[in-house]
């Protein structure tokens, strides 16, 4: 394992070692280095190289991830809280406070070009708007992009918290040179982020892989006003994993370690939900036919799920689909925002395009 630690008393960041080169992101590297050589084609004094840094945030209900990257991809910190939850969304001021605080360690970098926010919510890429947002309660009226860029020197992009981790498979994980991934989270809840050619594909309202919502069952037309998440989610989150076993009340964790252990009831658990979870992957696969399907989230990504939902898909398809287990780790959020700043920041600096907080 890699451990990258800021200064100060931040969280470590702990990376499989396949994921070093360079922080070992090779792909980071030849974004950095679009920058520099842009940066050298339009300064005709033969100026320095551009300078800076970009922040990378992962918004989650129980915590808030950021971290700092200079522009070839070395991740310089990151810091931990717990979320900061009110009626008036304290968040939105939490988060500009962390960054900056990153920021002031690392003064000598240059300036912030540039910060990313994952948030557990569709957002909308022409109204910057959050929505589907049941478990954080922020504002469903206001672009978020433009009210943390109030409080932050930079450009600010708000983007759904499952689509950087999937941006951040596609190009430091399992999805490297693929030309398509489909990554699904199954966890407390359920959601998707497609990555098409290299680019986050977001649908016309920012809710493509709003996957929960997959209108399943004997009569979706009559559950759909009863549901508590979608009709999918109900069937693939953590209450209803707990619900399958005993008395409702034993942790996801537990059911899947009794079932590790040969317990009957626990493994018969695990064999229902990769079962309904095939059909919801079933779905993705017939879909879009992406290259690879990579599974993740505290469910998701353990191996026993991956192989009996493979399992559960060869009766439903006429053909094979590939589906792996990440290889990032809670990270992922964060270090697909960094990823997605980075790569955002080669495009408008090649461009020569001027950007507004989105």
């Amino acid at each position: 394992m890699l451990t990258v630690q800021g200064r100060g008393n931040n969280k470590f960041v702990n990376l499989p070692n396949k994921y070093r080169k360079g922080l070992g992101l090779s792909n980071i590297s030849t974004i950095a280095y679009g920058l520099r050589q842009a940066d050298r084609s339009h300064r005709a004094d033969g100026a320095s190289a551009v300078q800076g840094v970009v922040a990378g945030v992962d918004l989650g209900g129980t915590k808030v991830l950021a971290g700092l990257a200079d522009l070839q991809g070395r991740i310089l910190a990151t810091v931990e809280e717990p979320t900061e939850h009110g009626a008036d969304a304290p968040v939105l001021a939490q988060i500009p406070r962390m960054v900056l605080s990153l920021l002031q360690r690392h003064r000598d970098q240059g300036p912030l070009r540039k910060t990313v926010v994952g948030i557990p919510s569709a957002v909308s890429p022409s109204t910057g708007l959050a929505s589907l947002s049941p478990h954080l309660a922020i504002p469903a009226d206001r672009p978020l992009a433009r009210l943390l860029a109030r409080n932050l020197p930079c450009p600010v992009v708000v983007e759904n918290d499952v689509n950087l981790a999937a941006f951040a498979e596609a190009t430091l994980g399992k999805g490297r040179n693929r030309d398509s991934l489909a990554f699904i989270a199954f966890g407390t809840g359920v959601g998707m982020g497609l990555v098409v050619g290299g680019a986050l594909f977001r649908g016309c309202h920012g809710r493509a892989g709003e996957l929960g919502l997959l209108p399943l069952g004997a009569d979706p037309h009559q559950a759909a006003p009863q549901a508590r998440a979608g009709l999918f989610e109900d069937q693939v989150d953590s209450p209803a994993v707990r619900g399958l076993y005993r008395d409702g009340t034993v942790p996801v964790s537990e059911i899947f370690a009794r079932a590790a252990v040969g317990e009957p009831d626990a493994a018969a658990v695990i064999e229902t939900l990769a079962k309904s979870a095939s059909l919801g992957i079933a779905s993705v696969q017939a879909l879009f036919d992406p290259a690879l399907i990579v599974l993740g989230g505290g469910i998701g990504s353990r191996t026993e799920f991956v192989e009996a939902v493979t399992r559960h898909m060869s009766a439903l398809l006429p053909f094979a689909a590939q589906i792996e287990a990440t290889g990032i780790g809670p990270e992922a959020g964060m270090l697909g925002a960094l990823m997605l700043g980075l790569s955002n920041l080669a495009s408008l600096e090649n461009s020569g395009q001027q950007e507004v907080a989105r």
